[in-house]
Formats: structure tokens, C-alpha cells, sequence
């Protein structure tokens, strides 16, 4: 027996697995009398579990965890956007990090904790924090001040303190 031509190439949108399981079970199970049952277990099971992402949300976050987690997301961009300046460093290894920790931790993404705990969009939000930046590294007289200064040890001290703190948190 073979299958009824829903399934010979990969499926990877699961809402196009969706409709062809649909398609299957309604049109191709008839000749399969004898499988019949075994199919129609397995396509409401296959369906069952195709919808469960769509079901599924980010864990309740409080609002004292949601303040901690953009003071992480914002002392990452920080360092990241003095590397950027001051240090030739473009890669954005700390917003990457705390990305995975969020994902790991709370199924959030960076995006997604600027634009509900910030309050603005993660545009908007991230521009505003890079001007801050310049705004203190002007004050401290450039970067070669700022360095001399200690500026890169605080923001790397502070990154490190709150991804701690994120990464013991229940």
C-alpha cells in the first residue's frame, strides 16, 4: 500500500502539515479500510500535537522579574554598543548571550522583553540606549577616557551581576 500523495516531499510550515493531514484523513482513508483506525488515532494525534506551539505562551513573568530582566537586556546592549564604539567589537556577543538565556529561561527574546517591559518599540528603545552611551562616553571625554576611566570594567561588572542574578532566578 501506498500513501495518497500528501507526504512524498518534507512538510516544514506546520500549518501546511495541518491542512495535510486534513486532506489525508478526509480523502485518502477510505482505501485503507483496514488501517482506517490506526490513521484516524493518528492524524488527531498529529494534528493534536501540531497545535500545542500555537497553544503554548511565555511563562507569567512577574513585574519585579520583567524590571530585572530589561536591566539585563539593557546593561548587554550597553557593553555591546561601547565594544562597538570604543573597542572595534561589532559582534553582539552579550545581547546574544542574554538572548539565549531569556529563551532558555522564559521562552522571551530580547525584542520581546524591550517591547513589554520597556515600553517602546525594540527599535526605538535601542537607539535611545545608544545615544545614552555617547551622551556618558562625551561626558568622560571619548572612549580612550573612558576606558582609562574603568568604564568597560562597570559595564562588564554590572552585565555579569545581572545575568547572574537573571540566571538564579526561579
Amino acid at each position: 500500500m501506498s500513501w495518497p500523495g500528501y507526504f512524498h516531499e518534507p512538510v516544514t510550515d506546520r500549518d501546511k502539515l495541518v491542512a495535510r493531514l486534513i486532506c489525508y484523513f478526509n480523502a485518502g482513508v477510505d482505501t485503507l479500510s483496514p488501517m482506517k483506525p490506526f490513521l484516524q488515532s493518528s492524524a488527531l494525534i498529529c494534528l493534536l500535537v501540531a497545535s500545542l506551539g500555537a497553544l503554548s505562551a511565555n511563562p507569567p513573568v512577574d513585574n519585579e522579574t520583567g524590571k530585572i530582566l530589561a536591566e539585563l537586556v539593557r546593561a548587554s546592549l550597553e557593553y555591546d554598543y561601547f565594544n562597538a564604539r570604543c573597542r572595534g567589537n561589532r559582534a553582539s556577543t552579550n545581547t546574544e548571550e542574554s538572548n539565549r538565556l531569556l529563551l532558555f529561561k522564559y521562552r522571551l527574546t530580547v525584542n520581546q522583553v524591550i517591547n513589554t517591559f520597556m515600553g517602546r518599540d525594540d527599535r526605538a528603545e535601542r537607539a535611545a540606549i545608544e545615544q545614552e552611551l555617547l551622551q556618558k562616553l562625551s561626558l568622560k571625554g571619548g572612549c580612550s577616557k573612558a576606558k582609562k576611566g574603568g568604564m568597560l570594567q562597570e559595564l562588564d561588572m554590572h552585565y555579569r551581576q545581572l545575568f547572574d542574578q537573571v540566571t538564579d532566578l526561579p
